[in-house]
């Protein structure tokens, strides 16, 4: 199957919901739900703006949307390092399942869970994916200390995760494709500056290679929650002692919508996707010296500096100090890359950033405060240059002083 990545964008939004679920706008890329950063994930926001908070479901919400997510260890290790480069973006979209469902109530998990396992599923092979290519993993089970590499020290056995398990086998995946797993990327064990509920995670993998030389992308995520924290004396991370039965009901379901792209289409690359191709033909086009790497480390923050940007004028959002200076660890990668600062090259590549994303409709109104930003630090930059130039080595200033 062949499909454009807005035509995708419109599938999913528009699929099948669990009932009662509502259409919200995103979430902004700077928001109280991750504090110091960007938004990291899918049902934070709303979970903060509804309920204060991730642990009292004071109402029901069950909502659908596609997220804008930004994860700076993407662009200051994966891509400034050319890890992988093929599959991480700067800035990337998450489209819930079938809605994300928070019950006030405490109801039948295995039950809700397990729709929102097939909706999955029967969405993947609605776009022309096979199940003996999806390969999911599960949590095994274990001691906490152990699973959470010593994270968490408290005496707790965690339980294999058998209703995912099996509801996997159920839907016709392949059991020897079932990817058993002893670690926290299928243990939700957080604690996001306040209490936050733990649960089960797993990580959905599509084989993009063949059989003979599997090349795994993950494609999706499906999480739900069961337990919450107890702390001695004061709700911090540190004094967590153990986990007790989680009082509401979470079943958290979302896709990449980026490399879900990529696995129906069968590319190699996010970057052959078509609005980032566009995108980065003209990145070519305008600097042809550079290697291709080099204009994708460039463009790749060059895009999340224009979405920052346009949320930030959108939304009329302060900056703060801690977002501050994980931009200015972006612009250290842009500066690294793209020696020389071309205000109009710049631009041209935001005015198709914006044109080729008619979804996001606030991107015009981020194209000036993004090149005021990076045109600021390469100001900076610059300023370092010649004052490290024109200062007196060491045994100079020996020989000038007084």
């Amino acid at each position: 199957m062949i499909i454009s990545y807005k035509k995708l964008r419109e599938f999913l939004a528009n699929t099948e919901k669990y009932p009662g679920c509502k259409k919200f706008q995103r979430a902004p890329l700077i928001h109280k739900g991750f504090p110091g950063t960007f938004n990291l994930s899918f049902t934070e926001y709303d979970m903060f703006r509804v309920y204060g908070g991730y642990s009292k479901f004071s109402e029901d919400l069950i909502f659908s949307t596609i997220q804008s997510c930004i994860r700076p260890q993407d662009i200051t290790e994966n891509i400034k390092q050319g890890k992988s480069l093929w599959k991480y973006l700067g800035v990337f979209e998450m489209s819930d399942i079938a809605g994300q469902i928070l019950l006030s109530k405490k109801e039948n998990i295995k039950e809700i869970h397990t729709y929102q396992l097939k909706r999955l599923i029967g969405i993947l092979i609605a776009l022309g994916l096979e199940k003996d290519k999806i390969y999911p993993s599960y949590q095994n089970g274990g001691k906490v200390s152990v699973i959470t590499n010593g994270k968490f020290n408290f005496d707790y056995n965690i339980p294999e995760d058998s209703l995912t398990k099996n509801a996997f086998i159920e839907a016709g995946i392949p059991k020897e494709n079932l990817i058993s797993d002893k670690t926290r990327d299928t243990l939700l064990s957080l604690h996001i500056n306040m209490p936050t509920p733990w649960g089960y995670r797993n990580e959905i993998n599509y084989n993009i290679g063949t059989k003979e030389k599997p090349l795994l992308l993950d494609i999706a995520t499906l999480e739900y929650f069961i337990w919450l924290p107890i702390f001695k004396n004061s709700e911090i991370q540190k004094n967590i002692t153990g986990l007790k039965e989680f009082s509401h009901t979470a079943s958290i379901g979302a896709f990449g919508v980026e490399r879900l792209c990529v696995a129906i289409n069968g590319l190699k690359s996010v970057y052959e996707i078509d609005y980032l191709k566009e995108f980065y033909d003209l990145f070519k086009k305008l600097y042809p010296s550079l290697k291709e790497e080099q204009r994708i480390k460039s463009g790749e923050v060059i895009r999340a500096l224009h979405r920052i940007y346009s949320d930030v004028t959108e939304f009329n959002i302060d900056v703060g100090y801690h977002e501050n200076k994980k931009i200015k660890t972006f612009l250290q990668v842009l500066v690294s890359n793209l020696k020389e600062l071309d205000k109009k090259k710049i631009k041209q590549l935001l005015e198709i950033h914006s044109k080729v994303q008619p979804w996001h409709k606030n991107l015009l109104k981020g194209i000036k405060p993004a090149i005021e930003r990076i045109e600021t630090y390469y100001s900076s930059q610059d300023r370092l240059r010649v004052e490290r130039s024109t200062k007196p080595e060491k045994h100079q200033q020996k020989k000038l002083a007084p």
